[in-house]
């Protein structure tokens, strides 16, 4: 009679356990499609490998992997447990040799634009690249007796494909860095700056330009003595804003006109905007003479972060949800590792009901350096670079 009442006992502890187990279990799922931009329209990818990724603080790694079927459209399903509630998901789509991610996945059924992927063709042949904004900030002379420089460009690729440097190594954008400049370095942005380069006279970027707008940042320095700035507007360049560290500092040629002047971080910048500004134009900066501290590249990305965003949301309806990522020392576990940081960087953001205004400067320079990273990483992985 014990041994029944034993083993009814124990019959009943193993039903109940996994019942209890179970219902701790959220079933999730998502459903989507990948396309494939053409120059005209957007076509379903059939046949494309679609992967579910997991990434938490302890671990990363793909789930789950299937094709997508006639229409493009792949589904996976999943659970999750409180265990997870830190733990990010995604799903990727590579295609020639870039790497596309959705966003993170929220909510218990996933479908639509959210679960979206595009992906595009690569080309190492010329495609225009247009210059959506460049900004030019001039900081007043430091204790060295040069004074910084730093310029931030917004780049969009208006095309269908992916343009990489391909075989022969050549820049997939250039500009002049004018007389004068020295000590020439990548800031921060969406291109890290492992993926520029500077010599004979030209700051060269060397990162795959997807279609949308990229943000790429550099900075040099000029010595005090030099108190004119010439800068070429080699083509033609939707907005141009110049910032100068001095009430007494002037800016004009290509349709400078004086705009208000703004304060960031307790220092004062005389600023001058033009729009449509012609190939070949010839911007005359005459810059500040007395001391100062030295602009950081990011406060200057900070200043300029309003004007990049309005630039950004212009890319929007062409690029929609399609992110290229990757990391230049060509390890996949440095990529996994990096993908993880942003994701975690992401989640401890939205947990912020409101954030402050030093609170979003941290997040925006946070993950524009981690992407950056990333972006070079997956692109010499696969030999883009």
């Amino acid at each position: 009679m014990l041994r029944r009442v034993v083993a009814g006992a124990v019959g009943v502890v193993l039903t109940i356990f996994p019942l209890a187990n179970s219902a701790q279990q959220t079933p999730r799922e998502v459903r989507g499609r990948v396309l494939r931009a053409g120059p005209k329209d957007t076509q379903p990818f059939v046949g494309a490998w679609v992967t579910l990724h997991r990434v938490a603080t302890e671990h990363a790694g793909p789930l789950d992997s299937v094709r997508t079927d006639a229409s493009g459209r792949y589904l996976f399903r999943y659970v999750t447990t409180p265990a997870d509630s830190a733990a990010i998901y995604f799903v990727s789509s590579t295609y020639a040799g870039i790497a596309h991610f959705t966003t993170k996945l929220q909510g218990r059924i996933v479908t639509g634009e959210a679960a979206e992927i595009l992906v595009f063709d690569t080309t190492s042949a010329p495609v225009p690249i247009t210059v959506r904004g460049r900004h030019v900030i001039v900081t007043a002379p430091d204790s060295t007796q040069t004074r910084s420089i730093v310029e931030v460009f917004e780049l969009s690729n208006d095309s269908s494909v992916i343009r990489v440097p391909g075989a022969a190594n050549r820049p997939t954008f250039e500009t002049l860095l004018p007389d004068g400049a020295a000590n020439a370095r990548g800031g921060d942005g969406d291109i890290s700056a492992e993926s520029a380069a500077f010599s004979n006279g030209k700051a060269q970027v060397f990162a795959p330009l997807a279609p949308g707008v990229k943000q790429f940042s550099f900075s040099y320095r000029l010595p005090t003595a030099q108190r004119a700035l010439t800068i070429a507007v080699p083509v033609p360049t939707a907005v141009v804003e110049v910032l100068i560290e001095d009430m007494a500092g002037t800016a004009a040629g290509g349709g400078l006109k004086v705009m208000p002047a703004v304060t960031i971080d307790g220092r004062r910048f005389n600023r001058f905007l033009a729009q449509d500004v012609a190939a070949n134009s010839v911007l005359e900066i005459h810059a500040p003479t007395h001391s100062a501290l030295q602009l950081s590249l990011r406060t200057a990305i900070i200043v300029v972060a309003v004007g990049a965003l309005l630039l950004l949301m212009l890319s929007r309806g062409y690029v929609r949800r399609s992110r290229m990522l990757g990391a230049r020392t060509g390890r996949v576990v440095d990529a996994e590792v990096l993908a993880r940081k942003i994701a975690i960087l992401d989640d401890a953001f939205d947990k912020i009901s409101e954030p402050s205004a030093n609170q979003r400067a941290d997040h925006y320079e946070a993950r524009a350096r981690l992407k950056s990273q990333l972006t070079a990483s997956l692109a010499a992985r696969d030999g883009l670079m």
